[in-house]
């Protein structure tokens, strides 16, 4: 039976997140959002302040002194954090999920190593380098042709790897200290056979960002592109098995719960967008009335809150799922196409009710709206996302009760 009820202990991290959010992130989020150089745009106050709050180090394993947070408690703190930002959240759920992702594909030799950096060190954030310039949702939706995928060399020296190549539009990018870079060891056989991954952190030489790029939302989180020129990593950083990676990869999206975060993060944004919007309608007067009452604007506000909850359960779910260590993978990936679509109706029927009013940079919704717009192919395009949930459809047998004869015969022209 599925339980929608919160622990005490969610419940207490969703309040710590909140007054974190909304006493915190807000106010500085919002005048970060309108510097224009992209790379001073990030508030590592804002980072210290969580690690003092125990919000940074959620998913380090309980061993190693983290919260030891499963994919459900990330996402209901995922999309409060990011109910004060889409960026911040971004910032910490990259580290969360990277996190749960090396926990699980480490040797216990590379966890004592590895994760006392990231609890030690109160400004440890994450990044997965995984898409390239000529390389990316080929990677999560897979061309196994040996002239696709990722270009990113790594070369056998020895007992080191020589990596060699660009990743670009990476989260957390230029901000991480901890990387975990997907990269071909053999460009003549096919990725799924060929990727491996590596962990380096940023001080490695041969390694740098070269550019944060400037982007329309989530203008207080950076996304870097990334050079690696003769970085050379050592056999025991060598992450999951070698010429494994894609599959790897594929399990970070779904079981170890990517893409079941990202969509909860957006869906914080939604939140806001419908709060301040349903404060507004019943307090601007129009018409002789409040905004609220007028029926077309009173439905738009049920109708927000109906898209609000429904992708919320949905993501709930999907992090439910995969507490019970059978994560359904079709849902893991649609659901956070599910929410990113539904809070970007959201947002936009909101901005529709604020009118010219939130067009204004003073107020809140056209940001929240900027910022709503990246989740379309943040963490995975829709469309791929969608298409890789389409092989997971199945079909109905013959044998099976719901099959229909008459349905048969209509395929066949009959």
């Amino acid at each position: 039976m599925v339980d929608f009820a919160l622990t005490e202990r969610q419940k207490e991290l969703k309040e710590i997140a909140l007054n974190y959010a909304i006493n915190s992130v807000i106010p500085r989020a919002s005048e970060a959002d309108l510097i224009p150089e992209p790379d001073k745009s990030f508030d590592w106050e804002l980072i210290r302040e969580a690690s003092r709050l125990g919000l940074r180090t959620l998913s380090v394993p309980k061993d190693f002194g983290g919260e030891g947070a499963d994919v459900l408690t990330l996402s209901i703190v995922g999309e409060t954090i990011a109910y004060g930002d889409l960026g911040v959240a971004v910032a910490f759920d990259q580290t969360w999920k990277i996190m749960t992702a090396i926990s699980h594909l480490t040797n216990d030799e590379q966890r004592k190593r590895w994760l006392p950096r990231v609890m030690d060190d109160d400004t440890c954030l994450l990044a997965a380098a995984a898409t390239e310039p000529t390389s990316g949702s080929d990677t999560i939706h897979p061309y196994d042709g040996a002239d696709g995928g990722i270009r990113l060399t790594a070369d056998k020296k020895g007992d080191r790897w020589v990596l060699n190549g660009t990743k670009r539009y990476i989260s957390n990018g230029g901000l991480a200290k901890v990387i975990y870079v997907m990269a071909r060891t053999d460009l003549s056989k096919p990725p799924s056979e060929s990727i491996a991954g590596f962990i380096l952190t940023s001080d490695t030489p041969g390694y740098s960002c070269t550019e944060v790029w400037d982007k329309l939302g989530q203008r207080t989180v950076q996304n870097g592109t990334l050079e690696f020129k003769n970085v050379e990593i050592p056999e025991e950083d060598v992450i999951g098995t070698p010429g494994n990676a894609l599959a790897e990869m594929g399990a970070f999206l779904t079981s170890f719960g990517s893409n079941i975060q990202a969509g909860a993060t957006v869906l914080g944004v939604a939140q806001r967008a419908h709060d301040i919007t349903l404060q507004y309608a019943k307090q601007r007067v129009q018409g002789g009335k409040l905004i609220f009452e007028h029926q077309i604007q009173a439905k738009r506000l049920a109708r927000m809150q109906m898209m609000l909850e429904s992708a919320r359960f949905y993501i709930w779910y999907s992090g439910w799922t995969s507490t019970q260590g059978n994560t359904d993978a079709r849902a893991a990936s649609l659901c956070k196409v599910c929410a990113s679509e539904s809070a970007l109706n959201v947002v936009q029927e909101a901005f529709e009710l604020w009118a010219a009013t939130g067009y204004m940079k003073k107020n809140p919704i056209e940001k929240l709206l900027r910022d709503a717009l990246s989740f379309i192919h943040s963490d995975g395009t829709n469309d791929v996302l969608t298409l890789k949930a389409s092989r997971l459809l199945g079909e109905i047998e013959p044998d099976d009760p719901r099959y229909s004869k008459r349905v048969e015969l209509a395929a066949a022209g009959l």
